[in-house]
């Protein structure tokens, strides 16, 4: 037979308002008695049901997210620590891909509203920010996207891009390399590539080189983007501007610039240098091991998710509230 709230309040010989207490932290319950309940919930496997109690305080115990592509594990490893954390609050996520298309990502976001969940975590979403401001009313915390003047429901968490970039040259420099080389997303449809872009640029200005001594090509953040891309700058003929320092504006476009490499006999770093961006799990792993900027996952993460339970929980407004992450350096074998 299933357990019931009176049943847990008769075995812990506590009232009923008690165990309510003990599970939604309204109120105050001493540390004994609280602990007497979670005993007793722990022992009977107890579950709350958290429909009828979603009915009872207008609540859905649900928070939308938002990826643009649950492929890239750069978006999933988020995803995982939003879904834990979530979890430990008692809430439940609703997961949609919106496949990198903002009329889609609309969509969702309007299926979110019309559905109810208490709030939404946009993780790096490519529609304008007229159009984001349009559901105020509804706690959004957008992630890995610069921020911009935002409503009163919104907040945003994310790295310091421009500052990672900068990074890459730097080290491109401290190396002395003399020639640059960078493959970039659209930096007109998403804001962290011009920042990315702009900080690489800053960064070599500030090593004492020129427009001149940077190649830089567009493209988008994938595997085959990153393969073409590396594809067209050989066939422009490489050798007569000399060994190359490359950034590329992700992991992923970064495997597939190696792997355009290898298939022409060149080695890195030995030939052309390589730094990623973002450090997903399997750039440790790749041959050669990526150099790369730390995108950091589990902070973005877990920085969303309180954000969001606040404004949900504590009914705080998000003011356009700015988290900003630091973004590192992280030197292996590519360069």
């Amino acid at each position: 037979m299933k357990m019931t709230i009176k049943d847990i309040a008769s075995r812990a010989k506590v009232s009923t308002a008690t165990v309510s207490n003990v599970l939604t932290k309204k109120k105050f319950v001493s540390p004994e008695l609280s602990q007497r309940v979670m005993d007793v919930i722990k022992e009977t496997n107890y579950s709350p049901n958290i429909y009828a109690r979603s009915l009872k305080i207008n609540k859905s115990y649900r928070i939308g997210v938002h990826v643009p592509d649950i492929t890239n594990p750069f978006f999933s490893e988020i995803v995982k620590y939003i879904h834990e954390a979530a979890n430990r609050g008692g809430y439940q996520i609703e997961l949609c891909i919106s496949n990198d298309d903002a009329g889609e990502e609309k969509r969702l976001l309007d299926n979110f509203l019309v559905n109810g969940v208490d709030g939404v975590i946009n993780i790096a979403p490519k529609m304008r920010e007229e159009a984001l401001n349009g559901y105020e009313g509804m706690p959004m915390v957008i992630v890995d996207r610069p921020a911009f003047p935002a409503n009163n429901s919104m907040a945003f968490v994310y790295a310091d891009n421009f500052l990672g970039a900068e990074a890459v040259a730097d080290y491109f420099v401290k190396k002395k390399y003399r020639k640059f080389l960078c493959f970039m997303g659209s930096v007109d449809e998403i804001p962290n590539a011009r920042k990315r872009l702009d900080g690489f640029v800053s960064g070599l200005k500030r090593g004492g080189f020129g427009e001149e001594d940077c190649r830089i090509y567009f493209g988008d953040f994938s595997f085959d983007s990153g393969y073409a891309l590396m594809e067209k700058f050989l066939a422009a003929g490489w050798e007569s501007g000399g060994r190359y320092g490359a950034f590329v504006g992700s992991d992923i476009m970064a495997w597939g610039a190696i792997e355009a490499l290898k298939t022409h006999k060149l080695k890195v770093p030995r030939d052309i240098g390589i730094i990623g961006y973002d450090n997903i799990y399997f750039s440790n792993f790749i041959f050669p091991k990526l150099t790369t900027v730390e995108n950091p996952t589990k902070e973005l993460g877990m920085h969303a998710i309180r954000l969001i339970l606040e404004a949900i929980g504590e009914n705080k407004r998000l003011a356009g509230i700015s988290e900003v992450l630091q973004a590192s350096l992280v030197i292996r074998s590519s360069c």
